[in-house]
């Protein structure tokens, strides 16, 4: 017999989804799909890609390859075929692991740590797609254009501690780029320049530093692919130069300018920071940062981000007033999505309905235009879950219209990928094909605020309060004065509920309130968390207060409109609305009913 032989290996595990329940509805035929499967989709190409079986397990099997990359290919290939070959009545679901692992080689078997991470990670797999180790994962990078989600920390039967796991599903759509990426026209996207910024100290030195840092700013406003960015080497053609920001934005063709200075004093610096309308001007944004010098590249890296999150939508407001000045003639879909923006965070009904008819008249206009599509899923899907519609699966049905127009139309546009994948997880409950264009989001933008609160929101749905937190708190971080940042402190009153603190996330709640006057619809999440938290009179309160603008809402009807939370945290959410004197079905508590 051989000497044992160990190596490091990508090993694939795959198996057969409910394989059980097809041996007990026709055994002979499940057996019979097994082979097929095995002889004509397996055998035939798995050699192609460096692959050799070791092992079959009845309803799955076990496989090396040469390469990880390999591996992943091939898995791709066989699922497609696999979707395309089967009947849609009763396909063969298979699930797939793939990990990076140590295995021991004997004779024509493999054993070890390697093939029975695999198996446990093929657990968490989606049907008909796979589920990837960090090992893999990290090969990957620009090998490969499957688009896999992140799932976060796993526990694996067997294994210590978490690891992290990617799954890759080929229903998800949205995320594979179908046409180049397209350049912001600077005639219909706002623009921006970064001037050189003034070195106000006596220290010629100091000129590199400051250079650096308008170049880290430039770089990182040039990943925000919402506005055009001039690159750096024009903008320093001013550097010195005395003249008016106006003929400055006309040479250089842009709508807004960056200004900035810099002061230092010893080990510490300031940099005093200025947003300017080329048109007109005027002032539209200032700030100022204060920071340690010690970490030259750290303070640089800051800095960019600060601004690159503050900018963004300072950006976006000041197209929106520029799009409300022009004449309506004049409008282009461009403009009436940017006139929508307002309507949609305000969060109130009336003005909900405004948002869906500007987003209409855009596509009106341009029935491809894949943002309003997007945004416009998103408004249909707030009036489900505020409550606002008796009609659900109208709403449902608009949504999802609307979503299936944006396919191959928002692939690097991030605002929209953060909107589709609202909609997503909110009329449908998605949550995995959500996180998967809030991740492209992300990977385009990642100082995009919207998307972070998003992915805040799908963490503490899926029942995971700790990683929502941190998402919160970066969007908040990132745009403080965004018009859309109550969305965040919503969330953070949500995560601590879920997190079993009701009383914190009353007050994170009605903070919430007091920062967005008109919205009511959080008197609902404040209702129950005051109840959960043994305050009824205040909980009732608050309840009476939601109920005024729409009387007919049952236990029910939020059940269904938060259908996408995870069940043990959608069942004491609405068990706190109960207590605090919902009613279940269309006849009121009497105490309710008294008024």
């Amino acid at each position: 017999m051989a000497r044992p032989i160990r190596r490091l290996a990508a090993i694939l595990s795959m198996d057969m989804e409910g394989f059980s329940g097809l041996v007990e509805a026709d055994e002979a035929a499940a057996l019979r799909a097994v082979v097929h499967t095995y002889r004509k989709r397996v055998l035939p190409t798995i050699g192609d890609y460096g692959g050799t079986v070791f092992k079959t397990t009845g309803d799955g099997l076990l496989a090396e390859f040469t390469s990880a990359v390999s591996a992943v290919k091939w898995t791709a290939c066989f699922q497609r075929a696999m979707a395309a070959d089967e009947p849609d009545d009763a396909p063969l679901r298979v699930r797939t692991g793939i990990v990076i692992g140590d295995v021991v080689v004997s004779d024509d078997d493999r054993f070890g740590e390697g093939v029975n991470m695999a198996a446990r990670v093929q657990a968490l797999s989606p049907a008909g797609g796979m589920a990837i180790s960090r090992g893999v994962f990290e090969y990957l990078t620009g090998k490969t254009d499957l688009y896999f989600t992140d799932i976060g920390e796993q526990s694996l039967k067997g294994f210590s501690g978490r690891h992290r796991i990617w799954v890759w599903d080929p229903k998800i759509v949205g995320v594979s780029r179908r046409s180049p990426v397209a350049v912001p026209d600077p005639a219909t996207h706002p623009s921006i320049a970064v001037l050189p910024f003034d070195n106000l100290s006596n220290n010629a030195e100091r000129d590199s530093f400051i250079e650096g840092m308008v170049e880290e700013i430039t770089a990182s406003l040039s990943r925000v692919r919402e506005f055009l960015v001039i690159a750096r080497h024009s903008a320093y053609a001013y550097r010195g130069r005395s003249l008016d920001v106006r003929a400055i934005a006309t040479e250089l063709g842009v709508r807004y300018l960056l200004e900035g200075s810099v002061r230092f004093a010893g080990e510490r610096m300031r940099v005093s920071l200025r947003l300017v309308d080329g048109e007109t001007a005027m002032q539209i944004w200032s700030d100022r940062i204060e920071a340690e010098v010690a970490d030259v590249f750290e303070v640089q890296d800051h800095i960019a981000e600060l601004v690159s999150g503050a900018l963004h939508p300072t950006i976006r407001q000041a197209e929106v007033d520029r799009s409300r000045r022009k004449a309506p003639e004049s409008l282009v879909a461009y403009d009436l999505v940017m006139r929508a923006l307002p309507h949609l965070w305000a969060h109130r009904r009336d003005e909900n309905i405004r948002a869906i008819a500007l987003l209409g008249e855009a596509l009106t206009l341009e029935p491809d235009n894949g943002r309003a599509a997007a945004i416009c899923a998103w408004a249909h899907a707030q009036h489900i879950v505020y409550n606002w519609s008796e009609d659900f699966a109208a709403e449902r049905a608009a949504g999802r219209a609307h979503l299936e127009a944006t396919a191959g139309q928002i692939d690097d546009d991030p605002l929209a990928l953060t909107a589709a994948a609202t909609a997503i997880m909110l009329t449908d409950g998605a949550l995995d094909r959500a996180n998967a264009l809030i991740d492209r989001a992300l990977d385009i933008d990642v100082n995009h605020a919207w998307a972070w609160t998003r992915r805040g929101f799908a963490r503490v749905y899926a029942g995971r309060p700790d990683e929502a937190f941190a998402c919160f708190e970066r969007s908040m971080r990132l745009s403080p004065r965004d018009p859309f940042s109550f969305n965040s402190i919503v969330g953070m009153g949500l995560s601590h509920f879920s997190a079993g603190r009701p009383a914190e996330a009353a007050r994170w709640t009605r903070r919430a309130l007091v920062e967005k006057p008109g919205m009511t619809w959080p008197l609902r999440d404040l209702a129950t968390f005051l109840a959960s938290a043994g305050e009824m009179d205040e909980a009732r309160r608050a309840l009476l207060a939601f109920l005024a603008i729409r009387p007919d809402v049952t236990a029910a009807a939020v059940r269904d409109a938060l259908h996408f939370m995870e069940p043990a945290l959608l069942d004491r959410y609405v068990g706190g609305l109960l207590a605090a004197g919902l009613r279940d079905n269309s006849a009121p508590p009497a105490w309710l009913a008294r008024g």
